[in-house]
């Protein structure tokens, strides 16, 4: 083949992304040009291989090229070819984030055009020109230059640039939101490119409409837009035009609410990007993972996915796709409520912005420094960013990035309780956003809007805006935002007493939030579940209200663990995801459930409702609501009142979330930071002031109740907490006489019913174990990964102790130090019946984000030595009994679905029962109870039983009966804890009774079967 038909053929290849292809076959004919000495050809081949490194972002190659080229068509004096090369070094420039580099080099090609009267290539450079300033923001500058660059195609008659000038008119308006004269402008390029029969510039202006629809809110006509996209570059063979097909698919699967769908399109995208070496759609598909995991609020992954695209654009030198990494990464750390993480990573994407002039990236820094700060409370900091996003979208004409910047000052008014203030600005957006015919943004301005007319008591006003927005979201097919507007709908009906209408809403909300979740993964599901919490207490509001306990019982028992019911009916039935929907619990179900059980129930609920609080809206809960159910079919119910008093008449303890608070940091005097409320307290020490908080906290939550409760204290009582409630050690609190409910009662915490029935139903078939138990204690302690500088954890000498106290118990060896390696340990734990796990338990992900939990076992080269909850949530275990004795490992993050922590990973994973620590405990206690607590099982006692027994005696334990066991245990305690024991033992009085303070019983729990 001649040099043209070469030449033709890599254009071929270039046009259906077949880059690395092209890219050689430039390499080769560059060469080949060179040996021959032919200047002219070696130029041409130059530009196209400078415009192909910069689409696979190798942008320094991509100028070495262009430089190349410019080199040599000045020596051979071709004013045309000179253009083209600046232009070239232009778009590169472009590309990087350099704009004014980019400005200069499209300047100087436009001069060339003009000097020699190049009527083409002055509209080139024009239009190239237009693109830089629409990705500065500059859209009026933008839109000036591709209209002239339009009239000199028209007056030339050049068909083609005609039609390029008019698709990047309808960029440059649907970058400033004006969507609907965009759409006008693709029409009319989709409508020439079919008239040309050219296939492969139809898909990208039907790509090019499609995205113009979705912006609208019509994501019916940009799904059809789309997969006809896909299946027309599928079958050109065109791979980046499929990798942003499936992107922009991706995208209208996510506002639909079809998250599984939109996660395979970005992946799939992000697999060709990789197959063709294409870093810029690398970066694109990053991106979209990273938003998506961070909306369904799997952060490790966000944050993974961002961090990869922040370093494809470091490589790249991109510096406008680094400010964009960047951003995404703080709204990761806005999502998480690390605000001023958050704020550090905005700040550091605000100066790149500012440092290249992108004013439209610039906006969006301020707009999501705005956010941070409205959340920390300083609401003149955030008023004081979204003025300046305000005024700088308004300067560049983004009608769109205004609207925004008027939402962003609405809802900071309305935080500050300004709510007549927060109105003005949220009519204003919905007036752009009708403007702009933004059928997505208007509805979701109609519900800010809503939301203050609600807080003025203005319920009527309300109640318009969210039917307003529902009916949007409905006609849009936005199943999230359909699930809002009913949620928002229900809550001001019932503020407005209109009961009936609000429980219509309220449960047609419920099955809308519940219609998302089908065919998620169980990380998704959690996350997504945390949306929906609001509208089930909504619910049950409306229905305690108008007298049907029964109904709402059912309703706080579909919300509390509905997730993870669904992830044990899955392992029960290993069927298609779609298949396997548990069925919404009804009475008759749940009666079963205690039948089975055989012991009382209890169950709470907390409802929650905002309040003036030192003159700002804060959402405090309200009322408690309490049922408790018994075996012979009785159901009871109580109702306690939690609204704040006013500041006047506020108590010292405060509300019940702060007397929660305030006994766990007592209790736990190695917490860092406070798990749950704003409230601010201080270290202290067991004394009266902790007895008047057990004594509060069990009036509020078991004296409504102790007339119903067993008066045997060897019947068990399985409480099901809910949210903080899951902090507190039920067995501490104490009555009137300053008795302990351990002393009343067998205490046992579970996630909801709907899990113990689950369970109950594993545990009929006990699977057969070749191991009896396995014990891990004080493994050589890892470093937590991500922390600056490294943290080792610390060594728990004491943990060793007391692994082979227990190991002794189970006549096996305990496994410690270097041994208890993560991968031995995983091997082990399916084989075994019991699992002692005396090691550091951290309730944190490792990397400070999602689904916390992971158990401390010895690094190795092929690992970290973390046993992640996650990883725990993949195994098969046929554990009867799993025991975290190490610290803190029963407190996971508080959500609906119960402690999302390693307790519920196990539970998960198959195990029955697991008693699990709330707190650090010393090592004697802990050795005394773990030891008493084995012993009574090995009685064939319950878990349940053989603890809560094991907690008494220990409670109650004298120095005299202290001596009396160590002796009579000698051949299970060690002679180092026995000389240790006697030692401390020695400095008590005969009827001393050294562990009755909580601190040394009371971290323990049982949960589950």
């Amino acid at each position: 083949m001649n040099f043209e038909q070469l030449f033709e053929q890599g254009l071929h290849l270039f046009q259906t992304g077949q880059l690395q292809a092209s890219l050689k076959l430039w390499q080769k004919l560059q060469r080949k040009c060179r040996e021959i000495g032919n200047l002219c050809q070696e130029a041409k081949v130059l530009n196209a291989l400078g415009n192909t490194y910069n689409t696979l972002g190798f942008h320094q190659d991509a100028l070495d090229s262009h430089q190349q080229q410019l080199a040599i068509t000045q020596e051979i004096n071709d004013p045309i070819g000179e253009s083209k090369a600046q232009s070239g070094l232009g778009n590169t420039y472009y590309s990087l984030g350099e704009h004014q580099k980019a400005i200069d080099c499209h300047q100087k090609a436009l001069a060339i055009a003009q000097n020699i009267q190049d009527s083409l290539g002055e509209a080139i450079a024009l239009g190239n020109l237009g693109n830089v300033y629409c990705s500065l923001g500059q859209y009026l500058k933008a839109i000036e230059y591709h209209q002239q660059a339009l009239s000199i195609f028209q007056v030339k008659s050049d068909r083609l640039g005609e039609i390029n000038s008019l698709g990047n008119l309808g960029n440059a308006h649907s970058c400033v939101g004006e969507y609907s004269k965009a759409i006008e402008y693709y029409e009319q390029v989709l409508a020439a490119f079919r008239e040309q029969e050219d296939s492969y510039r139809e898909a990208i202006a039907l790509g090019n409409l499609g995205n113009a629809y979705y912006s609208l809110g019509d994501y019916k006509k940009a799904m059809e837009c789309h997969q006809s996209v896909l299946a027309t570059v599928r079958a050109l063979d065109d791979f980046q035009g499929e990798a942003d097909s499936l992107n922009n698919l991706g995208n209208v699967y996510y506002s639909l609410g079809q998250y599984r769908e939109a996660i395979e399109c970005y992946q799939q995208s992000l697999i060709l990007a990789n197959k063709i070496g294409d870093r810029h759609r690398q970066f694109n598909s990053l991106n979209n993972l990273g938003n998506i995991y961070d909306s369904l609020g799997q952060y490790p992954n966000a944050i993974e996915h961002h961090q990869q695209s922040l370093s494809i654009a470091q490589a790249m030198g991109n510096r406008r796709g680094e400010a964009s990494a960047l951003n995404n990464i703080a709204s990761v750390y806005d999502s998480l409520g690390q605000y001023q993480k958050a704020i550090e990573y905005f700040q550091l994407s605000l100066a790149i912005e500012r440092e290249i002039g992108n004013r439209r990236g610039e906006a969006q820094s301020l707009s999501g420094l705005g956010n941070a700060y409205d959340s920390l409370w300083q609401f003149s900091e955030a008023i004081e960013y979204h003025q300046q996003q305000l005024s700088i979208c308004q300067e560049i004409g983004d009608l769109q990035g205004e609207a925004h910047a008027l939402s962003g000052l609405g809802n900071a008014y309305h935080s500050l309780g300004q709510y007549s203030k927060a109105i003005e600005y949220h009519q204003q957006s919905i007036a752009i956003k009708r403007e702009l015919g933004d059928r997505q943004g208007e509805s979701s301005s109609l519900n800010n809007l809503g939301r203050a007319y609600h807080f003025l008591e203005q319920y009527q006003l309300a109640v318009n805006c969210h039917q307003q927005s529902l009916d949007i979201a409905r006609e849009i097919g936005d199943s999230r935002g359909e699930g809002t507007s009913l949620n928002n709908l229900g809550w001001t009906l019932l503020h407005s007493n209109q009961l009936v209408e609000a429980e219509r809403k309220l449960r047609q909300g419920v099955e809308r939030w519940e219609s998302l979740r089908i065919g998620l993964k169980d990380e998704h599901n959690i996350s997504l579940f945390e949306e929906q919490v609001r509208i089930y207490r909504n619910l049950q509001k409306v229905l305690v209200t108008q007298g049907k306990i029964a109904e709402a019982l059912e309703i706080t028992e579909r919300g509390r663990a509905r997730a993870f019911a669904e992830l044990l009916t899955r392992r029960l039935t290993p069927q298609s995801i779609e298949q396997v929907i548990t069925t919404p619990p009804n009475l008759q179900k749940i009666q079963q459930v205690v039948q089975q059980q055989n012991c009382p129930i209890v169950e709470y609920s907390l409802l929650y409702d905002y309040f003036e609080l030192e003159g700002v809206p804060s959402l405090r809960e309200t009322q408690l609501l309490i049922w408790v159910l018994q075996p012979n079919s009785d159901i009871s119910f109580c109702s306690v009142d939690l609204k704040p008093p006013s500041e006047k008449q506020r108590t010292s303890l405060g509300s019940l979330s702060d007397l929660i608070v305030k006994l766990y940091r007592i209790l736990n005097p190695d917490i860092k930071e406070k798990p749950v409320s704003k409230a601010t307290n201080h270290q202290e020490h067991f004394n009266s002031s902790i007895s008047e908080i057990l004594k509060q906290l069990y009036q509020l939550l078991i004296q409504p109740i102790s007339h119903l409760l067993p008066t045997s204290p060897d019947v068990p009582v399985i409480f099901i907490p809910q949210d903080f409630l899951f902090l507190l050690p039920f067995s501490t609190l104490q009555d009137a006489e300053g008795k302990f409910l351990i002393e009343k009662h067998t205490i046992l915490i579970a996630p909801s019913i709907q899990v113990l029935e689950l369970t109950q139903k594993r545990s009929i078939q006990v699977p057969e174990t070749s191991l009896d138990a396995l014990v891990i204690g004080n493994p050589k302690m890892p470093t937590i990964p991500l922390t600056e500088p490294p943290v080792q954890l610390e060594d728990l000498a004491w943990a060793k102790t007391e692994a082979q106290v227990i190991a002794h118990l189970f006549k096996t060896q305990a496994i410690t130090g270097v041994a208890a390696t993560k991968i031995y340990i995983k091997q082990q734990m399916p084989k075994a019946r019991v699992i002692h796990l005396a090691t550091h338990g951290l309730l944190d992900d490792i990397q400070q984000l999602g689904v916390p939990g992971a158990i401390a076992l010895a690094p190795t080269t092929e690992d970290n030595g973390f046993l992640t909850a996650g990883e725990i949530l993949e195994m098969q275990l046929n554990a009867q009994l799993v025991v975290l004795s190490a610290c803190s490992t029963g407190q996971g993050k508080i959500t609906g679905d119960g402690i999302i922590g390693l307790s519920r990973s196990l539970i998960a994973a198959g195990v029955n029962s697991i008693i699990v620590s709330l707190w650090s405990v010393g090592d004697q206690s802990t050795a005394f109870l773990m030891v008493r607590f084995y012993q009574n099982l090995q009685q064939g006692m319950k878990a349940a039983v053989a603890l809560n027994k094991a907690q008494r005696w220990l409670l109650k334990v004298t120095k005299l009966e202290m001596e009396a066991w160590v002796e009579a245990n000698q051949n299970v305690i060690s002679h180092t804890l026995r000389i240790s024991l006697h030692r401390q033992i020695n400095q008590l009085l005969p009827n001393d009774r050294p562990f009755q303070n909580p601190q040394h019983w009371a971290a323990f729990c049982a949960i589950g079967q």
